[in-house]
């Protein structure tokens, strides 16, 4: 019987002591928050929340930040655009293709919802402009039909799209580091497949970049992400959007404004600096946290991070997170959160 160290026991018995306490911080922070959720199930919570008062809202914090009390988020707005064909598709009668290099390179991770995908990807084509584009999409192993769109997509030539094809959900921040890997415009644009882009919004982004060479990380405003870019909406429909948009970014022309940090479900940031920075922390494994952490290490960089009120991109808001159960989505929070907290030796404030 070989003896065992004084030393590696104690060591084992420090770590079992450790993942215990890990666990019961864990159970205070889940317990309550599944209890809220039970809860909305039987009482409008959601509504009740926005009849009390400011200060006691904020004080009862009825959703238990980030529970969700209404499954899945969602934004009001339709996922079908008639003038758009339906379901939704690219126009073969108004092909983008440009000549040489692009100027930027769109990132987008899918995961399901391929009526979303099918409004982005139609939305990048009528939005083309004179700036260069191309856009690379990384799925995730959809299930729903993605991949057998995204691969017709591709071979009708009418976006400069390439696809790749991931043998599992490899999460969020290694799909974009495998896109950035292939990228070759000098800008690169994060930008989710549950959004809808309009006509000037790439443009306006590589201008502001240009032109202020201190901003490593810039974003747009939008109806829905959960921090100071998201601006009041009412528009039920597209068409409706679109109108809303023009009115509010011809009245922010120019209008920058230095932001804690940008959600990315649209960013855009030289590819230099992104490189240098060494990508996205793929520790955050399938998503959550990692706008904070690149928000978080462009700012120690010395660069800016702003928003653009002069740019809008409509934001359909937690398409691929409504497919995870409520214990799923919490325990992610939670550990990413955790990993955020120790890697920057900061405690993570909601915005």
């Amino acid at each position: 019987m070989v003896p065992i160290s004084p030393a590696v026991s104690t060591r084992s018995f420090s770590e079992a002591i450790s993942r215990a306490v890990t666990e019961l911080e864990w159970l205070a922070f889940f317990l309550p928050r599944k209890g809220v959720q039970a809860l909305a199930r039987r009482v409008p919570l959601a509504a009740l929340r926005d009849r009390l008062p400011p200060a006691v809202s904020r004080k009862l914090r009825l959703g238990l930040y980030p529970a969700r009390i209404t499954t899945p988020p969602s934004v009001a707005c339709l996922r079908r655009h008639a003038a758009w064909g339906d379901p939704v598709d690219l126009d073969p009668a108004r092909p983008v293709r440009f000549a040489g290099t692009p100027r930027a390179s769109v990132l987008m991770p899918t995961y399901g919802n391929v009526d979303l995908t099918r409004l982005c990807l139609a939305s990048l084509q009528r939005a083309a402009g004179p700036v260069s584009f191309e856009v690379i999409v990384v799925d995730n192993l959809s299930t729903d039909g993605t991949r057998d769109f995204l691969r017709s997509a591709a071979g009708r030539g009418v976006l400069p799209l390439r696809v790749v094809e991931n043998p599992a959900n490899l999460g969020f921040s290694r799909a974009n580091n495998q896109a950035a890997a292939l990228a070759r415009g000098d800008v690169l644009v994060f930008l989710n497949n549950d959004t809808v882009v309009l006509p000037g919004w790439l443009e306006g982004l590589v201008g502001h970049l240009d032109a202020n060479p201190s901003i490593g990380l810039l974003g747009p405003v939008t109806n829905s992400c959960g921090n100071e870019a998201e601006v009041g909406t009412a528009y039920g429909d597209l068409d409706e959007m679109e109108r809303f948009a023009g009115a509010y970014v011809r009245a922010h022309a120019g209008e920058l404004a230095d932001i804690p940090m940008l959600t990315l479900f649209c960013a855009a940031m030289p590819r230099e600096l992104f490189r240098t920075l060494g990508g996205l922390d793929e520790r955050y494994g399938l998503g959550m946290f990692e706008d904070d952490d690149l928000s978080e290490a462009v700012r120690r960089a010395g660069r800016r991070v702003v928003l653009a009120r002069d740019v809008f991109v409509h934001h359909y808001g937690g398409a691929a997170w409504s497919r995870q159960g409520d214990y799923a989505y919490l325990r992610q929070w939670w550990w990413n959160r955790r990993l955020f907290e120790d890697k920057w030796g900061k405690s993570w404030q909601k915005r």
